[in-house]
């Protein structure tokens, strides 16, 4: 049985956190050669048994309705409702099943299948990572990266990346720059090339739709969720580490959690990072601004499989995707921890 923490807050004992120098400069990312990795010293985050109160809201835990191993939730604020990518099987296997769904904030389902990738006209495998630009929905899915119209759901095109093994999140920067990551998680099930390894990287996708490999190697430890912004991208790791990346590619690492399998990675407007590890079934929160030093909290515990997260700024609520338990779990933060 899934147990379900939802109103404590448990504290994380301090770290120093390593930040590099971090500069934008408003063009699309270059990209990176090999080797260009530069690395600080890793910091280990300790738990500590401090306790502190979330906010009085009850949770919401959204399940039954029909999801099929939902891997990210987004919230489209223009809309106001919260999209949700459903792998439906195999999270490499090219089956033509994938779909999306749409939820309202207070967790009610609005459409199972909003993108259905059954449908003709339509193709979907395994979605996973989303990201909006303007009046598109970008979503990762397996080695290619598709696009939606935002207000509709109808298909209007794709990026494909050959040389991707595993997409598996999407980003966008506010130059419009998408960023990709490849968890190059080995020969993958189904694609025209089986024996293509795939790598641990970052695809960087201009305004053209021309991608990019942005940064590669194996020291990115299998990138997972992330975030961007002008200076660069955060990346939470599925070795445990969550680091940036500057725009002329050099890895700095930031923190290195309790738990490995990190997957979801959004950032409040206070700052605030949130995390979320499969390893701990844990939800984790930064507890000042990582532009300063700081330290992990856990937000949200025993939560199995919680994957890409989301974030509803409006409202305060983290959006966590239980893959494993075809359900989705929204908890809204107090109004000093945003």
């Amino acid at each position: 049985m899934l147990r379900l923490r939802r109103h404590r807050l448990w504290l994380v004992a301090p770290a120093a956190l390593v930040l590099g120098s971090l500069t934008g400069c408003g063009k699309p990312a270059p990209a990176a050669a090999p080797g260009s990795i530069v690395e600080a010293p890793p910091e280990t985050v300790v738990e500590a048994p401090a306790v502190l109160p979330l906010a009085p809201v009850p949770p919401i835990f959204l399940r039954g309705v029909g999801f099929e191993a939902p891997e990210s939730i987004l919230h489209d604020a223009v809309a106001d409702v919260y999209i949700v990518s459903n792998v439906n099987g195999g999270a490499a296997d090219v089956d033509g099943n994938g779909f999306i769904s749409r939820v309202a904030p207070d967790g009610s389902l609005l459409a199972l299948k909003w993108i259905d990738g059954t449908a003709s006209g339509t193709l979907l495998n395994a979605p996973k990572g989303m990201a909006l630009v303007g009046d598109k929905l970008f979503v990762a899915d397996i080695d290619v990266v598709r696009s939606f119209d935002r207000k509709s759901g109808q298909a209007l095109g794709k990026v494909a990346i050959p040389s991707a093994g595993f997409l598996n999140d999407v980003a966008a920067a506010p130059d419009g720059t998408l960023y990709v990551s490849d968890t190059g998680l080995g020969k993958i099930k189904g694609l025209a090339d089986p024996q293509k390894n795939g790598a641990d990287a970052l695809y960087a996708i201009d305004a053209r739709g021309v991608a990019t490999a942005w940064v590669k190697g194996k020291e990115l430890g299998q990138p997972n969720g992330l975030l961007a912004d002008a200076a660069g991208v955060w990346v939470a790791a599925l070795s445990g580490e969550l680091y940036r990346v500057s725009r002329e590619g050099r890895r700095q690492l930031v923190a290195k959690l309790p738990g490995a399998g990190l997957d979801g990675l959004v950032q409040t407007p206070g700052g605030r990072l949130i995390v979320s590890s499969w390893e701990t079934s844990t939800v984790y929160i930064s507890k000042a601004p990582p532009a300063a030093p700081g330290t992990f909290e856990v937000l949200i515990a025993e939560l199995e499989s919680p994957a890409d997260l989301g974030y509803d700024e409006k409202r305060r609520q983290v959006l966590v995707p239980l893959f494993k338990q075809n359900a989705i779990y929204i908890q809204q933060l107090p109004r000093d921890a945003n």
